[in-house]
């Protein structure tokens, strides 16, 4: 009797694993259910509403900066309380061909795991589901990794990836220059 209460404790204990953003369902703009994938990278997930100001510039931004992006980040972008229909109509109307996965949560779920202080926002995740940053709408210079060499040919990492814009420095080999 103690073995099968042990068991079911231990059971229930590991069962109740906290919900990450890998967890949640979402709709593509076909309205076939989706989960993101981590993809070994951090995820960049940028969260935007019809009704939220700044969102239209900020998307313009995305999808040009995309390429450069995906060197550290799995990009993604969510509408919440929206439709597929409804994303689609509206980026057809501010005639955005977006080049990153655009999902829409209908009903919100997306508030299961983060409490959403800003719309947009921009969510920063490790490939493991943990929440690193929140920020209010596109950060770009905060997101972007870039090199910086010096007059001897040395060349520095410059991650502005913190939001209190800490820098971590390190060199990197030659044949990265």
């Amino acid at each position: 009797m103690i073995r099968v209460l042990l068991f079911f404790i231990f059971l229930i204990l590991f069962s109740c694993k906290e919900k990450t953003i890998y967890d949640l369902t979402f709709l593509d703009l076909s309205g076939k259910a989706v989960r993101i994938s981590s993809k070994g990278k951090k995820l960049l997930l940028y969260v935007w509403s019809g009704t939220c100001i700044g969102h239209t510039e900020d998307l313009k931004v995305l999808n040009s900066e995309y390429e450069k992006l995906t060197k550290d980040y799995h990009v993604v972008s969510v509408a919440v309380f929206m439709t597929p229909e409804g994303v689609k109509e509206f980026v057809q109307k501010v005639k955005i061909k977006p080049r990153f996965p655009i999902l829409a949560d209908p009903k919100g779920n997306l508030t299961e795991i983060e409490k959403l202080i800003f719309l947009p926002a921009t969510l920063i995740f490790t490939p493991e589901g943990k929440l690193l940053n929140n920020y209010p709408r596109l950060p770009l210079q905060r997101l972007m990794s870039f090199v910086e060499s010096d007059d001897l040919g040395f060349c520095y990492y410059k991650s502005l990836d913190s939001l209190f814009n800490f820098a971590s420095w390190h060199t990197c080999r030659e044949s990265e220059i």
